[in-house]
């Protein structure tokens, strides 16, 4: 019984570590008590957000790496570990530039570690197929839950400290995991030794980069300004209620990915993905009354969800599971490109215009530009 314990959790405690990583995508919620603590701009704040995307793709790219110096059963422990004093440090920082540091580099880079970390686990599983779209599912329920809490808690004067129901999270992660040693087993759905990288420029290689950057910028805005998308005179409950949809969403489109496997290939699946996500923001552009606009970003977030699903899944069926983690890490640096432009992007544009109108339509440019190359893609 032992044995068979250490074998799930092999699997299900990098899932709760892509949990609680996945309160960066709760953002929007923290994002009213970062502004207030340090009295900027959401230009200024945004950056942040933009940061943390940009480390976390350094860390999906060279996570592997780094931890590969460590001993396989306490790789986990030591990211969680990492994860949960960055949040610590971020929640003391008396100045904004090192809660940057903190937060933006170090929280970011170090989620990043982990979700490459659980989705390597994931992809050498007999079930990839399943358990792939659960880990990232897993990484978008944090935001979907951690996000909304850290609104309410800053409503309710807990200030920086609004990220202390994700640090559990991590600090329970690190815990159980220094304790149990998960066994790092290769039950993989195909054999042979993960390769030490992949060479990039490749055609496949490039065309699921640019589709991951086009379809990933609306994602990210959608769910990094979901409240203020509904313009400043939305309650704070409307707005919090925003968050959690637009998480939601997001989660449900990332577990969406497990039964659409068995119905389309990869490619397909990633095409309809980008197509939500285009006909949702193209409504959101016209959406009137906060209802409507509600059910959009709900629908944008879905579409995004099921894209970060569907890309792991189409880097495996394109490239390989040997090197999986060195294939997917540079495809994820289109997630980076349109993290770093996207958010801090809208941002500026929020503050020069007061609106998301612009935004939305640059966003719906990206979404068809990603997917007409998905349509090309063979």
């Amino acid at each position: 019984m032992a044995a068979i314990d250490v074998r799930a959790s092999g699997i299900a405690l990098p899932i709760l570590a892509c949990f609680g990583g996945g309160s960066l995508y709760g953002w929007s919620g923290y994002l009213p008590a970062v502004q207030a603590a340090y009295g900027l701009s959401y230009a200024s704040v945004s950056m942040v957000f933009s940061l943390a995307i940009a480390s976390f793709t350094l860390g999906v790219l060279f996570g592997p790496a780094v931890i590969a110096r460590l001993p396989g059963e306490v790789r986990l422990a030591a990211l969680a570990a990492a994860a949960l004093v960055c949040l610590l440090v971020a929640s003391l920082s008396p100045t904004f530039p090192l809660f940057v540091a903190a937060y933006g580099a170090g929280f970011g880079a170090i989620s990043g570690a982990i979700y490459n970390h659980a989705l390597s686990e994931a992809s050498k599983k007999l079930r990839a197929t399943l358990f792939v779209p659960v880990t990232v599912a897993a990484f978008g329920l944090g935001g979907a839950l951690f996000g909304p809490l850290a609104n309410w808690l800053g409503a309710g004067g807990w200030g920086l400290w609004s990220t202390a129901p994700a640090a559990l999270c991590l600090a329970v992660t690190a815990a159980l995991s220094f304790a149990i040693r998960p066994a790092h087993h290769r039950d993989r759905a195909e054999g042979g030794e993960p390769s030490a990288g992949l060479s990039f420029p490749e055609r496949n290689g490039v065309a699921m980069w640019a589709i991951f950057a086009c379809g990933s910028l609306s994602g990210l805005v959608v769910l990094g300004f979901s409240a203020q998308i509904l313009s400043t005179s939305a309650t704070p409950a409307l707005a919090g209620l925003a968050i959690f949809l637009a998480a939601a969403g997001n989660t449900l489109g990332r577990l969406a990915a497990a039964p659409m496997a068995r119905l389309l290939a990869p490619a397909s699946a990633v095409a309809m993905a980008l197509a939500i996500t285009g006909a949702a923001v193209a409504c959101l552009i016209f959406a009137e009354g906060h209802g409507a606009a509600v059910a959009f970003l709900f629908l944008a977030a879905f579409g995004y969800g099921n894209l970060a699903s569907n890309m792991p899944l189409l880097v495996k069926a394109r490239l390989g599971v040997a090197g999986f983690s060195a294939a997917f890490g540079w495809v994820f640096t289109g997630w980076g490109v349109a993290g770093l432009a996207g958010p801090w992007g809208a941002g500026y544009i929020l503050d020069v215009t007061g609106g998301f109108r612009l935004v939305l339509v640059a966003c719906l440019a990206a979404s068809l530009i990603g997917l007409l190359l998905s349509l090309r893609l063979r």
